[in-house]
């Protein structure tokens, strides 16, 4: 049995893997979001472990065998600052959606943004960890004076779980993460010294980097004092950035597939193997390593996602449920030209625009919430659509992530791509992924075997004329120029 802790965005989740590829039934707590100013997001750190040892000990207390080892995939870019003495964090955790230091990053000048693109495979942009770091160093007197003891450790989310399970004898990354830093070139495979100088931070605060199937480290005993796994031995297998977990689950080595994640944002990603490829308003990343191979990927990280059907339900009160979303959607028959941008942390992929802000256009008094909440499903296909074709031509999208479920958005994203659209048997792709990598490291099945364990549950064929394509998505893209010169 493989335990896969996922820490995502919006909840953590543990399940367990069986070697036939079954997945237990998961333990998920939310993770509370905080919004301290417009554009700032922020997690609790304090929080993040509370409800990991929570899911943990439950799963562990419900295995019908003993553990393998335990996998780890995480929300990305988000950061957390630590003292390495007591073991707490020095303030809360800045999310990868944050905004606060969108200035900053947009004030480089272009040939270093040009030499960080080429080192990176990352544009400049507030969504990765480096200028989250500096703010955290400039900002809280806290994480300077732990600077100044030598006791500072900062990190991604997988990093500062890591120190925790491991009762701080490891600190320690994958490279899929890493590369999501804005401070690891993706060539050398080490954290650049450049880029370490031009965000003040050093290098010692960072965790090793290593193979995504490295061998992690084990369990501290008194993670498993309360479970019945006390005395065992229980190594941590592989790590994954969640949107690298989900394309080795979806495609692996595969570069032919393009898959898109329907989680908190939107993550389209395609291998490109043993090459790093280069898209200009696209990122060239890390997709995974194992042993001394290293594999590489494009993708398109897009914001908002399923973030704003959430956005609906919790906010506006359009809906009960996201599932609601589907039906009211399909109770009208066109969109009447009402359009949803949803720049609500700014623009991703391919535009890259701090400024934009979120907008709905197209507003009549014949406009009902069920044109409101279409168009937010709608957005999803659109953003989607800006960055599939900027790849290289695609057969298919294979698709996963909990807004995959939706049928009205399945069908909606095939008519818009004009390819079909695969929906994965397994909807827990991020969770799949990384399970599957330790079961394969460690032996538990082979890759071909877990290539065939949940094959895919549906096929979406697209039904729009070209013309009918063109008509939709000029609107979409007028709607978000609108959404880009807002003041």
């Amino acid at each position: 049995m493989i335990v896969t802790l996922d820490l995502g965005t919006t909840s953590i989740r543990c399940l367990a893997l069986d070697p036939a590829g079954q997945f237990s039934r998961p333990h998920q707590q939310a993770v509370t979001q905080h919004f301290p100013q417009p554009g700032w997001v922020e997690h609790d750190a304090r929080e993040i472990w509370q409800i990991t040892q929570s899911v943990f000990t439950q799963t562990l207390r419900e295995l019908p065998t003993a553990p393998t080892a335990v996998a780890i995939t995480n929300q990305r870019e988000t950061v957390v600052a630590w003292d390495a003495e007591t073991h707490e964090p020095l303030h809360t955790a800045i999310v990868w959606q944050c905004r606060r230091t969108a200035e900053r990053m947009a004030s480089l000048p272009k040939a270093t943004q040009a030499r960080i693109k080429a080192k990176t495979g990352l544009l400049c942009d507030a969504y990765f960890s480096a200028s989250k770091l500096e703010w955290l160093l400039h900002t809280v007197p806290a994480v300077q004076d732990a600077a100044n003891r030598g006791t500072l450790r900062v990190g991604t989310i997988d990093s500062w779980i890591l120190f925790k399970l491991t009762h701080g004898q490891v600190h320690a990354t994958d490279s899929s993460n890493a590369a999501r830093t804005l401070l690891f070139n993706i060539h050398t495979h080490t954290y650049d010294p450049e880029l370490l100088a031009l965000f003040g931070i050093q290098r010692d605060w960072l965790p090793q980097v290593y193979p995504s199937d490295h061998h992690f480290g084990c369990v501290a005993p008194s993670q498993l004092a309360q479970t019945p796994y006390a005395n065992q031995t229980l190594p941590i297998h592989a790590i994954l950035g969640d949107q690298q977990a989900a394309l080795f689950a979806q495609c692996g080595d595969d570069t032919t597939r393009i898959k898109n994640t329907y989680g908190t944002g939107l993550f389209v990603c395609a291998s490109t193997g043993t090459t790093p490829q280069t898209v200009d308003a696209l990122l060239t990343t890390i997709a995974w390593q194992r042993g001394a191979t290293t594999t590489y990927a494009i993708e398109g990280s897009i914001f908002v996602g399923g973030s704003a059907i959430q956005w609906c339900r919790d906010a506006l009160g359009l809906i009960d449920t996201a599932a609601d979303s589907a039906a009211l959607a399909q109770s009208i028959e066109h969109n009447d030209a009402v359009y949803f941008v949803p720049a609500l942390t700014g623009l991703g992929a391919p535009y890259w625009d701090a400024s934009a802000r979120g907008l709905f256009i197209g507003l009549t008094r014949g406009t009902t919430k069920a044109h409101l909440v279409r168009a937010v499903l709608e957005s999803l296909a659109y953003q989607t659509k800006d960055v599939v074709d900027l790849l290289p031509s695609a057969q298919a999208l294979h698709v996963d992530g909990g807004a995959s479920d939706n049928p009205f958005l399945m069908q909606f994203q095939a008519d818009m791509l004009g390819i079909p659209v695969i929906k994965s048997g397994m909807t827990e792709s991020t969770a799949y992924g990384v399970a599957g990598l330790a079961g394969i490291t460690m032996g538990l099945f082979t890759e071909t075997a877990f290539r065939t364990f949940h094959p895919p549950t549906h096929r979406y064929t697209p039904t729009f004329k070209p013309e009918t394509i063109g008509t939709y998505y000029s609107q979409w893209t007028a709607a978000v120029t609108r959404s880009r010169h807002w003041v």
